[in-house]
């Protein structure tokens, strides 16, 4: 006996009545009636509490199973936006690689598992353009190259350029101990350079002040007093360590 007919509507209540008074009643009616009154009571019987007030009202079995469908695909319809949303707003933040590739293939599973499949190209526009600034140079070469790739090799991709990127960090912060020596040792000369200048000017300003009094006032009259913006002392300009640049340009 074909029982999947009356859930899914195929076959269909035959007249009640053989005659137009209604007074004598259709034999093929009656044992439909009755087949269709037993599948009606067992799937009112297998439903939970939840689902019992969504099909309480059917009379027939196909009557149950049509409002169990437009339910589920109610809910199915829900579910893929609230998905589709989750794929397409999930960067990967300070997550690894191989975890933020298994999160978003699993949104994508349950996408396929809820009807509606994501494509490999969308897919990948996805994790792409969620990576953040550190790979949006393997965005850019994607991109502009054109070329296709399956999630296999884009995964691939990824985890060598995270191991990459990993070990320029190392190598970046090994380099800041050495910077602050050197930055350190420069700051030193300019100290020493400072002080040595400061006292061959007071030694050997004194034998002059005497005889370059008057031109000194005249000249400082007319310009500004001289300030080096090398080492933050008055009396000179920053020419005088020209050469104390170059080197420590070459040196830094």
């Amino acid at each position: 006996m074909n029982l999947l007919g009356y859930l899914d509507g195929s076959i269909t209540a035959p007249k009640q009545f053989l005659d137009t008074a209604c007074t004598k009643l259709n034999p093929e009616y009656t044992a439909w009636f009755r087949q269709d009154q037993i599948l009606l009571g067992a799937l009112l019987g297998s439903c939970s509490d939840l689902v019992q007030p969504l099909v309480s009202l059917a009379e027939t079995s196909h009557g149950v199973c049509s409002r169990l469908n437009s339910h589920l695909a109610s809910m199915s319809r829900g579910r893929i936006i609230s998905l589709k949303a989750q794929l397409n707003k999930n960067p990967r933040g300070n997550r690894s690689i191989e975890k933020f590739m298994k999160d978003m293939t699993d949104i994508a599973t349950d996408l396929a598992l809820a009807g509606s499949p994501v494509s490999d190209a969308d897919f990948i526009v996805s994790i792409i353009t969620q990576l953040g600034e550190e790979y949006h140079a393997i965005y850019q070469s994607l991109h502009g190259s054109g070329l296709t790739l399956t999630i296999d090799e884009l995964t691939h991709i990824l985890t060598d350029c995270e191991r990459q990127l990993q070990q320029t960090n190392v190598a970046d912060e090994s380099l800041v101990p050495t910077a602050n020596f050197t930055q350190r040792g420069a700051s030193q000369s300019r100290a020493t350079v400072s002080s040595t200048y400061s006292i061959h000017n007071n030694s050997a300003g004194g034998s002059r002040r005497g005889k370059g009094m008057r031109s000194g006032q005249s000249q400082s009259r007319g310009r500004l007093p001289r300030h080096c913006n090398f080492c933050d002392f008055s009396g000179h300009d920053t020419r005088f360590y020209r050469k104390l640049q170059l080197f420590l340009r070459d040196k830094l």
